[in-house]
């Protein structure tokens, strides 16, 4: 996940600036990012690293913060080194997460955001006119108790239940998670016979351990029989195996 900070920009133009946003908007590149999408921290280890790749020709810093899912970065059950860090040109960094045995749910698993922060060097002086962007890059955080492992997250995917909740003119695919750990959807389609498969607006809400989550229906669909095809993603930013169920709507 991207987004975009322009850190410095002097055009001679403004069409230049509003070219290179549209640019980097449609197709982000990063000259720092993690090497996976996504970090699995468990409990039980001392800590966890976080691999950063430098893939520019130039020096750049990095500045990292934790965040929970309501954006509060204090008292955080979560400790990372370090907050800022220089990563040499075609070189790689190591971030560090440390789980601390406080206030940390110990029946599922507990989810966070790691935002890492690039920070360009400055444009050279002959180079007054060119636009330097910085990036962000925010990956998830899953931090697992004792007892919870990678195999049985793998098969959370294939113990969700799917119902269909009608509200007014509203109609919502409901899914009950019984398990301790987050779901996070690879695919999340609805497709009626003749139509093409329609991916779900809402795909990106994840499935919190324990309980439900609802997704709504396209008009378009509502009232017919339709096939759902999901999948998850897996530890290491994979899709896991796909499924499908049919469903009433």
């Amino acid at each position: 996940m991207f987004s975009i900070i322009t850190k410095e920009c002097k055009p001679t133009k403004l069409i230049i600036f509003i070219l290179a946003a549209i640019m980097f908007s449609s197709n982000a590149w990063s000259a720092v990012r993690p090497k996976l999408t996504r970090v699995v921290a468990y409990a039980e280890n001392k800590e966890t690293s976080v691999d950063i790749i430098n893939e520019s020709t130039e020096n750049y810093l990095i500045q990292s913060w934790l965040e929970d899912t309501k954006g509060n970065e204090d008292s955080l059950p979560l400790v990372l080194t370090p907050p800022m860090m220089k990563i040499g040109a075609r070189q790689e960094g190591k971030l560090r997460l440390v789980v601390l045995p406080i206030d940390l749910p110990q029946d599922r698993e507990s989810v966070y955001w790691l935002s890492i922060q690039e920070i360009p060097p400055k444009a050279k002086n002959n180079a007054a006119n060119k636009l330097v962007i910085a990036i962000r890059s925010r990956l998830k955080v899953f931090v697992r108790p004792q007892g919870l492992n990678g195999a049985d997250a793998a098969k959370a995917i294939k113990m969700l239940k799917w119902t269909v909740e009608r509200n007014g003119k509203n109609v919502w695919l409901k899914v009950r998670n019984p398990t301790p750990y987050h779901v996070s959807f690879g695919k999340l389609e609805l497709k009626n016979s003749g139509q093409k498969s329609i991916t779900l607006n809402d795909k990106t809400e994840m499935a919190a351990p324990m309980s439900t989550q609802k997704y709504l229906v396209p008009v378009s669909l509502q009232g017919k029989s339709a096939t759902l095809t999901y999948s998850a993603v897996n530890d290491y930013g994979g899709e896991t195996e796909v499924l499908t169920t049919e469903v009433n709507l």
